[in-house]
């Protein structure tokens, strides 16, 4: 019998040559080897991209997806993934946590990808490289920044110091430096000439897109060099990607300017944590800006999933009216570290003796919150705190911690007010779409299709919940029970795998191989 099946492929095999000769015998020859690095056996696989969602195998090699099967796939690990969900990697736009322990953190939250894109770096390939800090090299999941336009203009107005970017501070312990001349100056016309080199620099080296702090400096740039900022990532066709300024509370006439801009310019506009400026006028900031893309205005929006925000005390915004800004007041501030309510007094006291002190405000609602991350144009981003430290009194906010968690439990489990796919297209190919038409390494990320990047989260949706809360920011999100990242497990049973870092930097064209 063997030696006739043996006889029998040879025979079709000659009669089919050349054009079918090749498949046929290896129809024929048994299959000596396993075929995938790992295969996902059994899960329910969402992929928001492409409308799958039903109970596939999928097969992993070289750190692509190479096979969706709904038939057995041989690897050499199978891990059955039966009544779990298996997702594309989470892509965090927003992420100032671009340290060891946040990088960790972010994976504990189904994170693979958490870009900075908000602040920016510059030089671009220096994000992620200082100190004891840096990631770079060992990071267990993606990474990469846009250009960062406060950072060019540190190097403009402060001379020989490092200018790298957030990390850089951070490497320095001294918060984002809020007090520097980069927040506080105004660029004479030569020094914009000079800024828009090296942002076209920055887009060059591979940034993805254009970050502006803006209200952190509202005072000081001009309606002149911001239009500049535009129509340089114009050129590019590179993504704005703003902290717009804030008037009064509701007032929408920061996103009037960035919006007006990107009509007037072409350049895509990206809004950070809308739901956090917005605050009561939610529904209008996001009817301009459908209003604005129903005109031809590529904008999209992002928020975040807390009632409350976090930054430096030394932050424009607080040196402005900042109850006014808000609709809060002093009560309304805390300390996050210790539960500290302030006063005037108290208030006054940290501006002038601890500028980086890291504060948290309370000044959104719910429905407000609520409102934004049920829209289903709204990118979930974490805003991640950087992280620097996990002993006890660490000054974060639990946004890089768990925000997806907490968006799969609280809007998808418990109130049942978005769907299970809807939620992870927020986290996904929303985020994905935001950057691929400019970035090729994007057209990768966030989906579960043939060729895509093998990054991928599996959870179990009855028990994913988020554990960080703002007296305990550092408890991680549970629930997630394998991160894949390169085809890599990082996260194994709901433990981070120790030493196994395939994190790479993401750059437009390409992601580098460390």
């Amino acid at each position: 019998m063997i030696a006739r099946g043996w006889l029998r492929c040879r025979l079709l095999s000659w009669i089919a040559l050349p054009i079918f000769g090749a498949v046929l015998l290896a129809g024929c020859q048994t299959v000596s080897r396993q075929t995938y690095d790992l295969v996902l056996t059994g899960g329910r696989v969402i992929d928001p991209d492409s409308g799958l969602d039903a109970v596939r195998s999928v097969g992993i090699r070289s750190g692509q997806i190479v096979a969706i099967s709904t038939g057995p796939l041989q690897g050499a690990r199978m891990l059955d993934v039966s009544s779990l969900v298996v997702a594309p990697g989470f892509v965090d736009l927003h992420s100032h946590a671009w340290t060891p322990i946040g990088m960790r953190m972010h994976a504990r939250d189904g994170v693979t990808t958490a870009l900075e894109l908000e602040a920016g770096s510059y030089p671009v390939a220096s994000h992620g490289t200082h100190g004891d800090i840096a990631i770079a090299g060992r990071a267990p999941i993606h990474y990469g920044a846009s250009v960062g336009h406060a950072w060019i203009r540190a190097k403009l107005l402060e001379g020989s110091r490092a200018h790298s970017g957030m990390d850089q501070a951070m490497a320095q312990r001294d918060s984002v430096g809020m007090d520097r001349p980069a927040f506080r100056s105004p660029l004479t016309a030569e020094q914009r000439s000079a800024m828009r080199d090296l942002l076209r620099d920055g887009l060059r080296q591979g940034g993805l897109g254009i970050g502006v702090l803006l209200d952190y400096m509202s005072e000081v740039v001009s309606a002149e060099e911001l239009e500049d900022v535009f129509r340089v990532a114009a050129e590019f066709g590179a993504p704005i990607v703003v902290h717009i300024r804030r008037g009064a509370a509701g007032d929408t006439s920061g996103l009037e300017e960035v919006i007006e801009l990107a009509r007037r310019t072409g350049a895509p506009l990206h809004i950070c944590h809308i739901q956090a400026n917005a605050i009561q006028n939610i529904g209008g900031f996001m009817r301009q800006v459908r209003d604005a893309r129903g005109g031809g205005v590529k904008v999209t929006m992002e928020s975040f999933p807390y009632n409350a925000g976090s930054t430096v005390i030394s932050a424009a915004a607080f040196l402005r009216d900042w109850r006014q800004v808000f609709g809060i007041d002093y009560g309304d501030i805390e300390v996050p570290s210790t539960g500290e309510r302030l006063t005037a007094e108290s208030f006054r006291r940290y501006q002038q003796r601890n500028l980086g002190l890291m504060i948290v405000h309370h000044y959104n609602k719910e429905e407000w919150t609520r409102q934004a991350t049920l829209a289903p144009d709204v990118i979930i981003a974490s805003d991640a705190i950087p992280i620097a430290g996990s002993g006890p009194g660490t000054n974060v906010a639990p946004f890089g911690i768990g925000t997806h968690a907490k968006v799969l439990r609280q809007y998808v489990r418990d109130s049942r007010a978005l769907s299970l796919s809807d939620a992870i297209a927020k986290m996904t190919i929303l985020p994905a779409r935001m950057l691929d038409s400019y970035s090729p390494a994007m057209r990768r990320k966030g989906r579960i299709q043939r060729g895509a990047d093998a990054d991928l989260v599996v959870f179990d949706a009855a028990t994913v919940t988020d554990n960080a809360t703002y007296a305990k920011p550092l408890a991680a999100s549970a629930g997630f029970r394998y991160v894949i990242v390169n085809g890599e497990i990082v996260v194994d049973n709901d433990r981070m795998v120790d030493g196994v870092l395939p994190g790479r930097r993401v750059l437009r064209n390409e992601v580098l191989s460390r």
